[in-house]
């Protein structure tokens, strides 16, 4: 079995030992700074928090109880509704409306609602899956 030979491309040796020592070198670079690198100092301990008022002084009337009123509900910014169209125009509508819910629901109930109760009963059986109970026709 003969050796395979390594096939030539338009890049030559050259190129591809500049290509090596340059990765080396950008690999070799960031290994000091990965490494020098240490974690900051912890910050300071503290004995207690600070307060965020001093004390009243003896004999000071106490603070007033806070009250607590309710958030007030958001106004809800919206146009005006339109005004309900006139009779006559609801009259010449009407006809449109009508066309429109027949063929919408004259359809599905006309083409679509027989093949779901036909693709019920082909998995389904006649019966609905559910075994007849003798006692129920007595």
């Amino acid at each position: 079995m003969a050796t395979p030979v390594r096939e030539r491309g338009p890049v030559s040796g050259a190129w591809r030992a500049t290509c090596l020592l340059a990765s080396a070198l950008v690999v070799l670079a960031g290994v000091p700074v990965a490494t020098a690198a240490t974690p900051p100092p912890p910050p300071p301990a503290r004995s207690a928090p600070d307060t965020p008022h001093p004390p009243p002084p003896p004999g000071a009337p106490p603070a007033p109880p806070t009250v607590y009123a309710p958030v007030p509900a958001p106004v809800v910014v919206a146009p005006e509704p339109p005004p309900p169209l006139p009779i006559a125009w609801r009259v010449a509508y009407a006809p449109f409306y009508a066309a429109g819910l027949v063929l919408r629901y004259g359809v599905y109930y006309v083409i679509v609602a027989p093949f779901e109760v036909l693709g019920r009963t082909l998995s389904y059986g006649v019966e609905g899956g559910v075994p007849q109970d003798p006692n129920q026709h007595q």
